[in-house]
């Protein structure tokens, strides 16, 4: 009986992800993202179609009315069914990961003295949120980085760059083999990361966390982080944009110009493609088409195909390698 009441509350997932907070869509993140919406659509802040009502600015038909948003709203739960039976047990197994990277430079050193012993904990626990902070965002610029460069990765990464129009939704566009391979790699290297972090300064430090979800995060997803995947430009200034990747930013990199290509990986902060020669930073407002090259989009114009064509494409190129 526990095991059917737990498939059926797995099932249910996908209706309670809006109020959950390590949700990208939790309401008090659109809420607030529709809060910054106002702002911008009141005070005109950029390029903005002033002769339309705030709801059509809001929520226009030709954007969430577009088949690539109805395909979305079938594959939502799809995705999020598999996110809850796969994805959220590989992470909490993985997160083992940092327990027994301590444990195993104990074991090697023969010591397990931390190099910083202090009464103030508070500091060591802001200090520390912000080093997983830190090594988290790099985690997800990696694989991000890695979904565009290695020519398998890229058929997967594929699926979430094949919409022809964002909306916050977009964020579930992902194939499932991504979205398990992309949270192995952030999650394997941030508790790897956090293991020996333990074991240099000790494992009383906690992660600041708020409402459950690490502070950086809940912060980042407040401040219209729905942005990123939607119609609404929202540049920042040019050394902000250095620092923290904006919402206009994120659009860039979903761009069909040439331009755009490989540009602005970066999740949180902006700087690791500052680092890397990736960053992209607009000037002033872009107009931007969305999808793939070549009309390549076609090819993920339905639920089947979101979820087979990457594996087709996969096949072909295997199989002209071997010809």
């Amino acid at each position: 009986m526990e095991t059917l009441e737990t498939i059926f509350n797995s099932l249910l997932y996908p209706f309670k992800i809006p109020f959950l907070a390590s949700s990208q869509i939790y309401w008090l993140y659109v809420l607030s993202t529709i809060l910054v919406a106002t702002i911008i659509y009141t005070f005109r802040l950029g390029h903005q179609d002033k002769e339309k009502s705030f709801l059509e600015y809001l929520f226009p038909k030709s954007i969430y009315l577009h088949p690539t948003s109805i395909t979305q709203y079938k594959y939502f739960f799809l995705i999020a069914v598999f996110e809850i039976f796969f994805v959220v047990p590989t992470i909490i197994f993985l997160e083992k990961f940092a327990n027994i990277t301590c444990q195993i430079l104990i074991q090697f050193t023969g010591t397990n003295t931390p190099l910083l012993v202090t009464n103030h904990l508070l500091e060591q626990n802001i200090i520390f949120s912000i080093f997983v902070a830190l090594l988290g965002d790099f985690a997800n610029f990696l694989y991000h980085y890695l979904a565009h460069k290695i020519p398998i990765l890229w058929e997967f990464h594929k699926v979430h760059h094949s919409a022809e129009v964002i909306t916050p939704l977009t964020v579930y566009r992902i194939h499932p083999v991504e979205m398990l391979l992309g949270n192995i790699t952030i999650v394997i290297i941030t508790s790897l990361g956090t293991g020996i972090w333990m074991y240099l300064f000790g494992t009383e430090m906690k992660e600041i966390l708020i409402y459950g979800v690490s502070f950086e995060i809940f912060i980042f997803y407040l401040a219209g982080y729905n942005l990123r995947h939607s119609h609404i430009w929202l540049a920042y200034p040019q050394w902000i944009s250095h620092i923290f990747i904006s919402p206009a930013q994120h659009q860039i990199h979903h761009s069909v110009d040439p331009k755009h290509y490989d540009k602005n990986f970066g999740y949180i902060f902006g700087f690791w493609d500052w680092i890397f020669g990736s960053l992209y930073v607009p000037t002033n407002y872009e107009k931007l088409n969305f999808g793939l090259a070549d009309e390549e989009s076609k090819f993920f114009n339905s639920v089947a195909n979101l979820l087979l064509h990457p594996l087709r494409a996969i096949w072909q190129r295997i199989s002209k390698k071997s010809a």
